[in-house]
């Protein structure tokens, strides 16, 4: 682990080099100024105009070509894409736009040194010209060629004042990374939650030594995108283990323990868990339709009408949506109740999905597509409310105010209230899976923004944290201080969602942003407790620090999507739809 991994801050900043303004590429007297800009290069995108780097300089993030004109991304040396627009306007102040834009960086931020043939650069007061014979009207001039006098220049537009040093982007050393992590988890009986042989367990975490309903189709569901068979073949056993301990009523166990083959079909206090029999439904049909083996189909669709028998019972009131005990979902130690987002999120897909199976099987799907619109319907039209509606939940019971007009969808609706705070994770998940328009998205996008949900890693499960005092406070969140503030699901960083917000970036085209905040989940996953690469559970929510199990099975296979998102086209959204025929003689 390197002080730059803990230490690492979001770029506000840009800072562009000609690097034929700063002379011969060996020219050790640059060394100096190559000294400030790494010192303050977590803070900055450094971009070099011109084809090769200087001597003594750090690497740069990105490098402009202004004469094919092209923009490449580094370390890999890809072309930006959609640049340039035309060739006529792609001129070095459209590039640097361009990726300032991209990255959120005003333009006021963007820092420029240029040589005198360039002068005719309208950039902005934070621009240095190298060169010439006479001073230019807008810029800061350095007439000869001088180390110290463009630093001294630099110093005056105030680039300078970071201490910490930075890492290389290390994306792809992350990804393979991740796959000996995915790999430590493959057991008998599918995937684990985390690898047994990484982590000291004791006696109230020994059931992280299993093949988990929610975790193991997660990590199957995410490493669809790499055709792996081994994978393929480890999420086939996960599905099969979990069908095989199907309780007569159709409900699928939380877990089957890895010694001894043991299902349990609750968590914490005994309550059942019902998000784990709607992945168990979806993961099993999304394997069938990947596969597209039409036995696998067969076996799987009794059980899979039995879980959503199950699961329909769980709506008593016909109103499309399921009620949710508290706790009974990934959050096991967290006050969510009644009608639950994420839940409702993969009720609506089950729906979708069982109706796919049987058009596959050419039987009748139309009941259950019926149902998972009336449930999309209704998930709108509650969770994503006016603030005159919010008023009428819970004006008259508890006197609360309205928060106003909706960012995000909220986290919980019950008769007489409703979760304010922000789902990360929910919200999410219905983002990718189709359920929001295009002005919702933007909305959404902004509040995340805007309130730092990637920092100081991609990202925190919840915002903001519930603290002592507030209504929502449960002395339970006490329970191994798993869920004091900025703890576990009470604020804490998950790798597994931060995949999530890189698909989201990518999936609304800011695919700049989406490249830096890989880089940043990058440098999350290498942390650990007992070395580097650990791929931990969870980080605090302020420090970043890893607090949860070693090589956690879904934050490698969710980095390993969002990394294939960016650099082998995989399909950003969670719940792509699925075509009937696949299965069809």
């Amino acid at each position: 682990m390197t002080s730059a991994a803990t230490e690492r801050r979001s770029p506000h900043r840009l800072l562009a080099l000609d690097l034929a303004a700063l002379g011969a590429s060996d020219d050790a007297g640059w060394t100096r100024l190559g000294d400030r800009i790494a010192a303050i290069r977590p803070e900055i995108i450094l971009v070099y105009i011109g084809e090769a780097a200087a001597s003594g300089l750090p690497e740069p993030d990105y490098v402009l070509d202004p004469l094919v004109p092209s923009i490449v991304r580094h370390p890999g040396g890809v072309l930006v894409e959609e640049w340039p627009p035309r060739p006529e306007e792609a001129d070095i102040e459209r590039a640097l736009d361009h990726i300032a834009a991209g990255l959120l960086i005003p333009w006021s931020r963007v820092y420029c040194v240029l040589g005198a043939e360039r002068s005719g650069f309208e950039a902005s007061d934070r621009l240095v010209v190298v060169g010439g014979d006479d001073a230019p009207d807008t810029a800061i001039w350095v007439p000869a060629l001088d180390e110290d006098d463009l630093i001294e220049a630099l110093e005056e537009l105030q680039l300078f004042g970071g201490t910490a040093t930075t890492a290389p982007d290390i994306s792809e050393t992350a990804f393979e990374a991740a796959l000996s992590t995915l790999r430590r988890n493959i057991t008998e009986l599918g995937f684990s939650a985390a690898s047994a042989a990484d982590n000291p367990l004791n006696t109230h975490d020994a059931n992280y030594a299993a093949v988990w309903a929610r975790d193991g189709v997660i990590t199957g569901l995410w490493t669809l995108c790499l055709d792996d068979p081994e994978l393929i073949d480890a999420f086939r056993r996960t599905v099969q283990v979990l069908a095989r301990h199907q309780a007569p009523s159709g409900q699928i166990p939380s877990n089957v323990r890895l010694d001894g083959e043991r299902p349990d079909y609750s968590g914490i206090g005994g309550i059942g868990s019902v998000d784990s029999v709607l992945w168990f439904v979806i993961g099993a049909i999304r394997l069938v339709f990947h596969t597209g083996d039409r036995e696998f189909a067969l076996e799987i669709t009794e059980p899979v009408e039995r879980a959503m028998a199950w699961l329909s019972a769980h709506d008593a009131n016909n109103d499309a949506l399921i009620e949710i005990p508290e706790s009974s979902d990934w959050m096991d130690i967290f006050p969510r109740s009644y009608n639950v987002l994420y839940d409702e999120v993969l009720w609506w897909q089950a729906c979708l999905d069982t109706a796919a199976l049987l058009d596959g099987l050419e039987r009748d799907g139309t009941p259950w597509r019926e149902h998972g619109e009336r449930v999309r319907r209704v998930i709108l039209g509650q969770f994503w409310p006016s603030g005159e509606q919010l008023m009428e939940i819970a004006g008259s019971q508890t006197g609360r105010f309205s928060p106003g007009e909706a960012y995000y969808l909220l986290s919980q609706i019950t008769p007489f209230d409703y979760g304010w705070r922000c789902d990360v994770y929910a919200n999410l998940l219905a983002a990718l899976g189709g359920l929001l328009d295009d002005r919702k998205l933007d909305r959404l996008f902004t509040f995340l923004w805007g309130v730092g949900v990637n920092s100081p890693f991609p990202v925190t499960c919840l915002y903001p944290p519930i603290t002592s005092g507030a209504d929502d406070w449960k002395d339970y969140f006490l329970v191994n201080f798993l869920n004091i503030p900025d703890h576990y699901h009470n604020g804490g960083l998950w790798p597994f969602i931060g995949g999530l917000w890189i698909r989201f970036l990518a999936a609304i085209g800011r695919v700049e942003l989406a490249h830096r905040e890989l880089a940043s989940l990058a440098e999350a996953c290498r942390l650990g407790l007992y070395g580097e690469w650990e791929f931990n559970e969870w980080l605090h929510g302020r420090t970043g620090r890893p607090m949860g199990k070693a090589h956690q099975a879904w934050s490698a296979a969710s980095y390993v999507h969002a990394y294939s998102t960016l650099h082998r086209e995989a399909n950003p959204s969670v719940f792509p739809a699925l075509d009937p025929s696949v299965l069809r003689d």
